[in-house]
């Protein structure tokens, strides 16, 4: 569709994307920390006063908002341009261009395996058929990414990327393209914030099998991600085409599927490390970018779908060190019923141990946990009988998942021998 864009209103102060460099990154994982004005009136007038101001006070609010949005719009389209919207497959370092702090390295992620390519709708792949891609696949990017081209570069971008579709409708949420001669530039998103929730938790985990890292955002008062498979409402599901982390430096870096990005999008995981032994399913992308988020303070989690996008923020959520160069291995006595460890660390501070016996895989997997305490020294006892009952009433052989927890250190995974 073309269409010519009229600017109607002009505003003073320029709109920022919201959850993308926003100031919002004081708020906590722990709790809302929400101001809240406190006054008391004891004559008439006083109250009235108060009441005039506060219906001032939100026609003023109101008034800016529709201002915001009409910046938004001005901001990013030239109102004396027509423009030719539609969709198209973009590349992680295109899809987050003006987004993200920088995406220069981004690459192809490479699957391990020819599954899964299809739980994602919005996640673009080179997956053929299982013949052909018996080895696996290449997540390339993302896909029915909404976009405005001028009417007069149309053409030339519709050879340049073949995936563009153009569209009888003008979306709410889209990426400016620019061509000149065989380069195509992409802007920042104009993002279409359905939401911006103050008052989740958010928990980062360490060592996790997914990632050096594991960050949850648990709702409290609302449910727009989807957190469970049974959840089949929430607006935040499988068709996400994106994450944002930002951290209160102003960092901010894009993650993309199945190695951040998974089908409970409440969960985002993420690598600083080369070294990918926990989960060799995905080779690790953009690993230059993700290792800045180690030492920093995650405020905020954008989540970006085709059409809308919520937007997250909490307390600072501090992203220990990973412990370089040390091996930790461990050695169970089923007998006595002991945890013998070798090679802890001694500078790590309010050392605590978990040991889980583990049969099966993902969600049909039966674990036991055989030691969950306090390592106060380089051995612990452990529930014999429950791994003993374990083992009995499985019928495959189990394994050991066994990590050192402390204040100061990501979690350092124990190689059990």
């Amino acid at each position: 569709m073309k269409k010519r864009l009229l600017l109607m209103t002009l505003a003073v102060t320029t709109m920022v994307l919201a959850g993308c460099g926003s100031s919002a990154g004081e708020e906590t994982a722990e709790a809302e920390n929400s101001s809240a004005i406190e006054s008391s009136a004891t004559e008439d007038t006083t109250e009235s006063s108060a009441e005039e101001k506060s219906e001032s006070a939100e026609a003023t609010a109101e008034a800016t908002q529709i201002s915001e949005e009409s910046v938004a719009l001005a901001a990013a389209l030239d109102p004396n341009t027509e423009y030719v919207f539609g969709t198209a497959a973009l590349s992680y370092e295109e899809f987050y261009s003006g987004d993200v702090s920088s995406t220069e390295s981004y690459d192809a992620v490479s699957s391990a395996t020819s599954k899964k390519f299809e739980i994602f709708p919005n996640m673009n792949t080179d997956y053929v058929d299982e013949t052909t891609n018996a080895e696996g696949y290449k997540i390339l990017g993302v896909k029915n990414v909404n976009v405005a081209i001028p009417a007069d570069q149309a053409d030339a971008y519709a050879k340049l990327n073949e995936t563009f579709v153009q569209s009888t409708e003008e979306p709410k949420q889209f990426k400016i393209v620019n061509v000149e001669g065989d380069n195509v530039e992409y802007s920042a998103t104009v993002f279409n914030v359905a939401a911006t929730v103050t008052d989740a938790k958010a928990e980062l985990l360490t060592g996790t099998n997914w990632g050096d890292y594991q960050l949850n955002i648990l709702e409290n008062s609302t449910s727009y991600i989807k957190a469970s498979r049974e959840d089949e409402s929430a607006p935040v599901a499988a068709d996400i085409e994106g994450v944002i982390l930002e951290t209160k430096s102003g960092l901010k870096v894009g993650m993309e599927h199945l190695q951040s990005i998974w089908v409970l999008p409440y969960e985002v995981s993420f690598n600083i490390e080369a070294d990918n032994t926990h989960n060799t399913r995905v080779k690790f992308d953009n690993l230059a970018e993700l290792s800045k988020l180690e030492k920093e303070e995650i405020v905020s989690a954008t989540f970006i779908n085709q059409n809308d996008t919520y937007v997250y923020t909490f307390d600072p959520v501090y992203v220990k060190p990973v412990y370089r160069d040390v091996e930790v291995t461990g050695t169970i006595d089923e007998k006595e019923g002991t945890l013998t460890l070798v090679g802890v660390p001694g500078d790590l501070e309010n050392t605590t141990l978990s040991a889980t016996y583990i049969v099966g895989q993902g969600h049909d997997s039966v674990r036991t946990v055989i030691y969950d305490g306090e390592l106060s020294g380089d051995k612990v006892e452990i529930d014999a009988k429950a791994l003993e009952e374990a083992k009995s009433a499985q019928v495959e052989e189990g394994r050991y998942v066994v990590a050192v927890s402390s204040d100061n250190f990501a979690n350092i995974a124990v190689t059990v021998e």
